[in-house]
């Protein structure tokens, strides 16, 4: 009896299984599990594409060491009262292509990078909001070792939308209040949580420069700005070889 009844149930299982199986490969199920299957390959395609864009960096620019003059050596006949640095401010436009550079001397062998930075809440920054999905920056001008950032020589207006950052070719009233309230969003966290800000600050990057070297400063995404070193050089020519195609 107790064989007869273990048996009886070992066919119940046998039949369960078999049914479930049944279940398992019937139309209806497959095409459910194909479309769960689908759905999580969407959800894994949007949840990298939204670590790409919290990592990733955008708005570049390059700086070439085209000259630099020792203090007491001569400039225009008379002798230089501190070091000076010529560069070569190249930005770069949406694709990666070269615009006109902006030839400036500072005073001193470190350049100092005045960029007013405006950074985005993530969850905008993950979707990839069109206003609000990158990490913003303008930059303000350059200042050496030897002057104060108020003496920077100019790059970009403060207070107007970059080029770069116009969706059209005439910003509308977000992109002019974002830049316009820059130091009211600064001091006011309730316009910040209004308008999607994190973070608004100065940022001055900087680095000791040698004649011939070539710089790459980027903005991440989500963070602040990289300044790094692309070629190391004695002479222009050596930091401006491959400026039809820079390097990142």
């Amino acid at each position: 009896m107790v064989r007869f009844a273990q048996w009886i149930i070992g066919l119940a299982v046998v039949a369960a299984s078999g049914v479930a199986t049944f279940i398992l490969l019937s139309p209806g199920e497959t095409d459910r599990l194909r479309q769960a299957n689908e759905a999580l390959a969407r959800e894994k395609f949007e949840l990298q594409r939204s670590i790409e864009r919290l990592t990733s960096a955008d708005r570049r620019a390059e700086v070439y060491v085209v000259e630099q003059i020792k203090a007491g050596e001569l400039v225009d006949g008379k002798p230089a009262e501190t070091d000076l640095t010529t560069l070569d401010f190249v930005e770069l436009d949406r694709d990666g292509h070269p615009l006109p550079s902006r030839r400036v001397t500072i005073q001193g062998t470190a350049a100092h990078f005045k960029t007013l930075v405006i950074m985005f809440d993530h969850e905008h920054v993950a979707m990839g909001d069109a206003l609000r999905g990158k990490s913003l920056a303008l930059f303000a001008g350059v200042f050496g070792d030897y002057q104060r950032p108020v003496d920077a020589v100019p790059l970009e207006k403060v207070g107007d939308v970059p080029d770069y950052y116009r969706v059209n070719s005439q910003p509308n009233e977000f992109e002019q209040k974002l830049w316009s309230r820059f130091w009211d969003y600064a001091r006011d966290p309730d316009l910040r949580q209004r308008d999607g800000v994190r973070l608004v600050q100065v940022e001055n990057p900087s680095m000791p420069m040698r004649k011939g070297d070539a710089w790459t400063i980027s903005l991440q995404h989500n963070a602040g700005l990289n300044l790094k070193l692309r070629v190391s050089g004695e002479g222009p020519a050596a930091g401006r070889q491959d400026e039809q195609s820079p390097q990142g």
